[in-house]
């Protein structure tokens, strides 16, 4: 590997690292489902965003990103339904503790169902849109074969994110589980339903703007 080129990708690793560190819609995502104290629910957000990555990385390959840029009906209608999906469930997370005060056990995420919501987020995502159409073309040679370049790109950008994802999301867990008390509990429901509800209403204003 050239110099050069070994220098680019460890400038767009630690981009991608910086990136990742901030907390943004993944994060707070993951970290919302991961306060419910369910390691699958979690597990399945972070599948949910490292596959919506790889179908952005295979866009930005493809060249459908610029595509989706200059024809954006379709993006802005799967946009809004993945807002409107992302309210419902921090809705539905915000009146669980409902039936949590009807049943003996807690009620956890599972693994689809993170994995749905998680999709939502990064599909739907502006910034998303934002880090691959402005951020990832620069770490591309458009004079060299640009599938193998994508496929390193997503290799070192989802392994960090994992890792990104992983730490937020562990923290929240543990978190999660000290919720043992019917009131803890109801305001675990509460704090993971509104932080969706606020990355809903923030990607909506985003989007609206």
């Amino acid at each position: 590997m050239a110099p050069e080129a070994a220098q680019l990708l460890i400038a767009y690793a630690l981009t991608e690292l910086v990136a990742c560190l901030i907390p943004g819609p993944a994060v707070m995502s993951v970290m919302g489902i991961a306060l419910t104290g369910s390691l699958r629910g979690m597990f399945g957000a972070i599948g949910g965003i490292i596959f919506s990555n790889l179908i952005w990385y295979t866009m930005v390959g493809l060249g459908l990103v610029a595509l989706v840029r200059t024809a954006p009906l379709l993006f802005e209608i799967l946009g809004w339904a993945g807002i409107a999906y992302l309210f419902w469930m921090g809705w539905d997370t915000w009146r669980s503790h409902i039936s949590l005060a009807a049943k003996a056990e807690r009620r956890v995420t599972g693994a689809w169902r993170g994995f749905s919501s998680a999709v939502a987020v990064q599909l739907s995502n502006p910034k998303a849109l934002v880090f691959f159409t402005v951020f990832l073309p620069p770490f591309i040679h458009i004079d060299r074969p640009v599938a193998p370049q994508i496929a390193i790109l997503a290799l070192i950008g989802c392994a960090i994110e994992i890792m990104a994802l992983g730490t937020y999301g562990s923290l929240a867990y543990r978190l999660g589980k000290l919720a043992l008390s019917s009131r803890a509990e109801k305001w675990i429901a509460h704090i993971s339903g509104a932080i969706l509800i606020a990355i809903a209403v923030a990607m909506a204003l985003s989007r609206a703007a």
